[in-house]
């Protein structure tokens, strides 16, 4: 069975360009425009891992993994971020607060599926 990987983007063409891509190499894919959209299908679905953007508009992705980490339910589903902000800073505070990863835009695809691949698919 397809691991089921949950995309979260406010930005239409950046979820439908990593879900195609994801679903290519086999993974069953769902998104997300918004916060609020991934914690509920992450609580009611439970997906594999979720790729999680940090800049969104009333929800950014670190209140949405902080959520997310204070919930039995989702507290241990692997969470990549993917997003532009790029400092020092920006990395240390995602990986803080529970990220299992954080990929820079622009990023080559094949990078972060790797990233997705060490973790669902170890050894």
């Amino acid at each position: 069975m397809a691991k089921k990987i949950l995309v979260v983007d406010d930005l239409k063409p950046m979820r439908d360009i990593v879900a195609y891509n994801l679903r290519k190499v086999g993974y069953e894919v769902e998104t997300a425009a918004n916060g609020l959209e991934a914690i509920n299908y992450a609580l009611a679905e439970k997906p594999d891992l979720i790729v999680l953007d940090v800049m969104m508009p009333k929800m950014d992705g670190y209140e949405v993994i902080k959520q997310l980490r204070e919930s039995q339910i989702t507290k241990s589903i692997p969470i990549i971020f993917v997003t532009a902000k790029a400092q020092r800073t920006d990395v240390e505070k995602g990986i803080q607060l529970g990220a299992n990863g954080y990929v820079v835009k622009p990023y080559r695809f094949s990078d972060l599926h790797k990233r997705i691949q060490s973790l669902l698919e170890p050894g």
